[in-house]
Formats: C-alpha cells, sequence, structure tokens
C-alpha cells in the first residue's frame, strides 16, 4: 500500500509497541510547536538519530487559489523564489546550500506550495537565513519574470503536452472537477502561461508569501526550546500580512448521473481503466457538506481491501485468478482541503480489452458492495496500513511532507493522530456502509485510455466539443 493518506505518523522517538494488531500502536511526545508574534507557526519533531535537519517553509497558497485565466501563478511562483533577493543573488542560494553539504527543493500542489533544505544541524542557521530572506525580499523584475515564465512553457511541453497519459487525465480532471478549481492542471493551462505578467506573478507572491500564511516544519537532531532564538532572530523580525485573504474553497455541486472520458491516443502502448468515485476529505465533503469524523480513515482501510496489493479483492481476482490485467488497484486520498477522489485503477493484459478488465472490476465492487468486507480482512488491513505507517517514519523527509501536508490542508497539530483512534473503533459495519455511501456509480467518472478503438472493446469514443 502506498503512502497517499499523508499525514499520519512522524518521528523516530515514535515508540512501537509490540503488537500491531493490538488497541494501541504508538506513543508520540516527540513533536513540539510555538508561534512567533507575527503569526508564523513553527513545528519541530525531534530525531536524535543522525546530526542532520531537514528545515522546511509552507505556505497555504497552491493551485486550488488560482483565477481562471491566471492558473500556474503558484508553480511560476516557486521557480521564482530560486532567482535572487538583495542580499543573495540569483544562484547564490544553491552554491551555498551545496557548499554546506545540503541538497534544497521546492513544490507547489493544488493545496500548499513548500520549500526545503536538508543540511548538518551545524549548517541550519545558515539556511535559516535564506529562507527567511525571500520570504518577502524577493528581487523581481520583469527582465527575470519573462525568461522564466518560458522555461515554465517549455517544462509544461516537456512534461504534460508531450506525455499521452498526462494530457488525457487533465481532462478527466477538468470534467470530474468542472466547477471546482481542482479541475485546472497545477502547471498551468498553456495559453494561461503565454498570458499572466509580472505584476500577476508580483501580485501573487506579495499576496500570500508572509509569516501568517507560512508553517515551518523541522525534523531532526533540534527541539523547540534550543531552536526557537534563532527562528526569532531570522523570521520574528519579518512583518505580518495582516490583509491575508480569506482562503476560499471551491464546492463542486451534486450532478444527475456518472461521466464518462474515453479516448484513444496511439502514442499510448498499454490501455488504462479506471473508474474516480466523490469522496470526502478530511476536511471537505462531497459537494460541500460537512466532514463526518472517521471517514476518511474508514475510506483509507477500504481502499487497503478492495486493492492495496497483491492480496486485495482486485488483485486477486483480476491479475491472480481471472488473469484479465497486470495490475489492478485502489488508492484514496484524504489530505486535501477540498473534496476528495477514491480511485480505482486496471491495466489490462496485452490482449485483453478496456470494457472486459472493467467490467470484471465493477464485478469485485459489486460483489463487496452486497456481501460486504469480512473481520480477517478488517484486522489485516488495520496491521498492514499501522505497519507502513510506522516504518515510513524512517525517513525525514517524508516525515516532513506528510507533517507540512497535514497543517497546510487544515489540518490542527493536537488532531494530528486521531486516525489511530479513529481505526481502533473501526468496525466491519462501519466500512460496509462507507462502501454503500460512496461507492455508487451515478457519483463517479469513467476514465479510458487506449492506443487504438480495439483496446477499448464496446466502450465508445468520446467526441471532442
Amino acid at each position: 500500500m502506498n503512502l497517499r493518506y499523508g499525514a499520519l505518523i512522524m518521528g523516530a522517538a515514535c515508540a512501537l509497541l509490540p503488537v500491531l494488531g493490538g488497541e494501541k500502536v504508538m506513543a508520540m511526545d516527540n513533536i513540539e510547536s510555538f508561534k512567533l508574534d507575527n503569526g508564523m507557526k513553527v513545528v519541530v519533531v525531534h530525531d536524535a538519530r543522525a546530526p542532520v535537519v531537514t528545515h522546511s517553509v509552507w505556505y497555504k497558497v497552491g493551485a486550488m487559489d488560482e483565477k481562471p485565466g491566471k492558473t500556474g501563478l503558484a508553480h511560476m511562483t516557486e521557480h521564482l523564489m530560486f532567482k535572487g533577493t538583495e542580499k543573495f543573488a540569483m544562484g547564490e542560494m544553491d552554491k551555498i546550500v551545496q557548499r554546506r553539504g545540503g541538497v534544497q527543493n521546492a513544490f507547489t500542489s493544488y493545496d500548499y506550495t513548500a520549500y526545503y533544505q536538508k543540511v548538518p544541524v551545524t549548517e541550519l542557521e545558515t539556511m535559516m537565513d535564506l529562507e527567511s530572506d525571500r520570504m518577502t525580499g524577493l528581487r523581481l523584475t520583469d527582465a527575470i519574470f519573462q525568461p522564466e515564465r518560458k522555461v515554465v512553457a517549455e517544462e509544461r511541453k516537456l512534461t504534460t503536452d508531450s506525455n499521452p497519459s498526462d494530457r488525457f487525465f487533465e481532462q478527466v480532471m477538468r470534467r470530474h472537477y468542472a466547477h471546482h478549481t481542482y479541475g485546472h492542471p497545477v502547471i498551468g493551462w498553456a495559453a494561461d502561461i503565454q498570458g499572466y505578467t509580472f505584476k500577476d506573478a508580483l501580485d501573487w507572491y506579495a499576496t500570500h508569501y508572509g509569516p501568517d500564511n507560512a508553517t515551518m516544519i523541522l525534523v531532526g537532531n533540534v527541539t523547540a526550546e534550543g531552536i526557537k532564538p534563532m527562528v526569532e532572530k531570522y523570521y520574528g523580525g519579518i512583518k505580518s500580512m495582516r490583509a491575508l485573504p480569506a482562503r476560499e474553497v471551491s464546492v463542486e455541486p451534486l450532478r444527475a448521473g456518472d461521466l464518462s472520458y474515453i479516448k484513444t491516443d496511439p502514442q499510448v502502448q498499454v490501455a488504462g481503466w479506471h473508474r474516480i468515485y466523490r469522496a470526502p476529505s478530511n476536511f471537505q465533503g462531497v459537494a460541500g457538506a460537512e466532514v463526518v469524523p472517521g471517514e476518511a480513515t474508514g475510506l483509507w482501510i477500504l481502499a487497503e481491501i478492495l486493492g492495496g496489493g497483491s492480496t486485495a479483492r482486485l488483485y486477486q481476482e483480476l491479475v491472480v485468478k481471472q488473469q484479465l490485467a497486470d495490475s489492478a488497484s485502489s488508492d484514496y486520498h484524504a489530505i486535501r482541503v477540498g473534496e476528495s477522489t477514491f480511485d480505482v485503477s486496471v491495466q489490462p493484459k496485452d490482449g485483453v480489452a478496456a470494457d472486459k478488465a472493467g467490467d470484471a472490476a465493477m464485478a469485485v465492487i459489486a460483489k463487496l458492495l452486497d456481501e460486504g468486507v469480512t473481520e480477517e480482512e478488517l484486522r489485516r488491513a488495520k496491521v498492514s496500513l499501522k505497519a507502513d505507517e510506522i516504518y515510513a517514519r524512517d525517513d525525514p523527509f517524508t516525515n516532513m511532507y506528510r507533517l507540512g501536508m497535514w497543517v497546510s490542508s487544515g489540518g490542527k497539530l493536537e488532531e494530528f493522530n486521531t486516525w489511530m483512534t479513529e481505526m481502533d473503533k473501526l468496525t466491519v459495519a462501519d466500512v460496509n456502509a462507507l462502501a454503500q455511501k460512496y461507492l455508487k456509480t451515478e457519483h463517479s467518472t469513467l476514465a479510458v485510455l487506449a492506443g487504438n478503438k480495439a483496446q477499448l472493446g464496446t466502450l465508445e469514443e468520446t467526441k471532442d466539443q
């Protein structure tokens, strides 16, 4: 099972108890936090196994906050954050980090934008100097902006426009989230990249980058008490934004029936069949409904039982028994600001049409809805997911990423581990009720991409409008 659930457990100092299947799995006593007077939040995860630290700053802004015609600005600004300040010239930050034995990077999602460095603890102060300086001190000019806009446009051509799967899923999400800002790509539409201006980027930076819209996540051989003076020194003097706009979260309304987007592309070698169900996240219900505590954890369990690995129902039926597919899985994304998805994916074997493989997958789902999951499946899923999350703590970057994702999407630090209690309380009846509630075809999108019409079987290709 992958780690899509996101923010679950953190830190190497978590105490693993002897029995994974027991009522309690781990104790958490290594996460500390404090807040600066300017509104910046700081979270520290102590990990003393090595003299290193991952220093990151997360901004509560991403592609979901973009307006029509201005898609891609969050990602564009990420690029510009490496273009220098008055204090550190363009390219100097990279050289300093490398000379200090570190690595750095950044990433933009729908819900957040984050910047990080992984360095020896002795170099942390230098990293804070660099990162705090560019929080509000970028040296932006049109002469810097225009070449970088062309770089982003070329990036889109290389990573999206030249990739048939990426092109396809852009259009799938555009339909699935027709009224939601999750419906446009993080990198932005090509026409928008060509059209926005230096002023657009400058306004985005000025509006969203400041201490009161940021959270620092530190994972490594540091403590909150020891690091607070350094944080105050470099970040405490940055003025708060004060006029930070309230975050608007789109709502995708309910629709009368299911959607489908079925295409062929001669560049595609292997067909893919996907059923994307509407599902709540931890922070928004379907069509803006109120979030029900525990549902996200229950859907995570359901995804594990249905398609979380080689012992799950989809794989066993489609790959092992019927030999219709090379892979069959299900996935659920809980940590999102807006409404989420529960995805079922099948890669048919060569010579097996997508319709046949898809029908077999739907039969597995129908059987689950009719008969329900079993006590043994629930027990195995709990043990498996708890084990996965425990082992994931060994990577400081993963720790940083998951905690940052949680707090930047709207999670409260004190609720970071409520999933453990929720999972222990989950019953077969709870999981079955969630399956009945959310695995509804009329609330889903069918997405099929094949290399030719023969691979589609009886499915009809969607006509472009």
